[in-house]
């Protein structure tokens, strides 16, 4: 492995990566959650309020291949910020845009990614305000989207990834895996109305958006809850169709929501979600504990894939 001069992305990975890039980052006394988190957390002029913030971009050849429908492309981008959003429990508000390309690139694929972002931005009421173009290199045969979009949250119903304790279940919304191979990465519907009935009804201790895999998602829940562990039921996790346990467990993309309630709290959270959304399913697939039980293997990593 590289050190120093030497040291390469490849080396270290991507959470290594982050925590290098973020340590030490200025923060003023707005501040309330700053990098580690689905969303930055802001205070406002309103006590009883929290403005989000999210940036994340879509780059052809890593999100979507250059052959993809330019309409499901634009629906992704967005969407994939709004699933933070869901994450913190809530509400979107405005998206700029920033979009990078060679000038060879063709106008009607941008056209295309513009049309799904406004279907997206349309169905959960988002004002897509502004942002920034750019050329690539000749040499550089992709382009790339870019989304910052902000939100706000009650104070009081901000969920965060850093609160989960002993004996808290796990659970997911959904079903999980194979989300490339079927194209569901670019269709998929963020849990932005399930989320916000969460914090109202069973607010959960933890919770996050799946986006790189359980592998590598659960275990950065876990670390931020202060270095905990988890045990995981492979017997109940929720497989799509055509998806295993090693899909559902390390291909990411799944955009759904990862969460820890209080046992006490499960079977009645349960009944509930039953009544509010029949065609959902909400899965208890394990535990968190004080130790790592049941290791986790795949997940979704920029930089050691390279």
């Amino acid at each position: 492995m590289g050190t120093g001069m030497d040291e390469r992305l490849r080396d270290i990975g991507e959470d290594a990566l982050i925590e290098k890039l973020t340590t030490g980052l200025v923060q003023g006394p707005g501040v309330v959650v700053g990098p580690g988190d689905d969303c930055a957390v802001m205070r406002t002029a309103d006590p009883e309020m929290f403005s989000l913030l999210k940036t994340d971009c879509l780059v052809e050849g890593v999100h979507f291949a250059s052959d993809s429908d330019p309409e499901r492309v634009g629906w992704k981008a967005l969407c994939r910020s709004l699933s933070d959003i869901a994450a913190m429990a809530g509400a979107p508000e405005a998206a700029l845009v920033t979009v990078a390309a060679s000038a060879d690139h063709r106008v009607a694929t941008l056209e295309g990614w513009y049309r799904g972002l406004n279907r997206a931005a349309e169905r959960y009421g988002v004002s897509i305000v502004g942002g920034e173009t750019s050329s690539l290199p000749e040499s550089i045969d992709a382009a790339f989207l870019s989304i910052m979009l902000t939100g706000k949250v009650a104070r009081d119903r901000c969920c965060r990834r850093d609160g989960a304790g002993l004996g808290d279940r796990i659970l997911v919304t959904g079903k999980l895996g194979g989300s490339f191979a079927s194209g569901r990465h670019l269709d998929f519907e963020p849990r932005l109305r399930e989320a916000a009935w969460l914090a109202e009804h069973f607010p959960p201790t933890a919770m996050m958006d799946l986006s790189d895999g359980l592998a590598a998602d659960l275990p950065r829940l876990a670390k931020a809850s202060g270095g905990l562990g988890w045990r995981i039921d492979f017997d109940v996790l929720p497989c799509h169709e055509h998806a295993d346990v090693s899909g559902a467990v390390g291909d990411g993309e799944d955009y759904e929501l990862l969460l820890t309630v209080s046992a006490e709290k499960v079977d009645e959270l349960r009944a509930a979600w039953a009544e509010e959304f029949p065609a959902l399913p909400l899965t208890v697939i394990g535990e968190i504990t004080e130790t790592i039980e049941t290791p986790l293997e795949g997940g979704w990593d920029h930089f050691s894939r390279a």
